[in-house]
């Protein structure tokens, strides 16, 4: 079965992703993903509301 080259590339990325992310705790993970959001949303000049954690439904253990 032929493998297609954009599946492949996604692999990658995710691996990269999970190679970077491994090993940091749950606290490190959560301050790399805010950092990288309002670096998506200022390059964007867009301006989104933002969830406070206790207006959250559920909590991530």
């Amino acid at each position: 079965m032929k493998r297609l080259k954009g599946l492949d590339e996604i692999h990658e990325i995710i691996e990269k992703v999970y190679d970077e992310e491994k090993n940091l705790t749950f606290e490190q993970r959560i301050k790399k993903l805010r950092e990288e959001s309002e670096r998506f949303l200022s390059e964007r000049k867009l301006d989104l509301k933002r969830v406070q954690p206790r207006e959250l439904k559920h909590i991530a253990v």
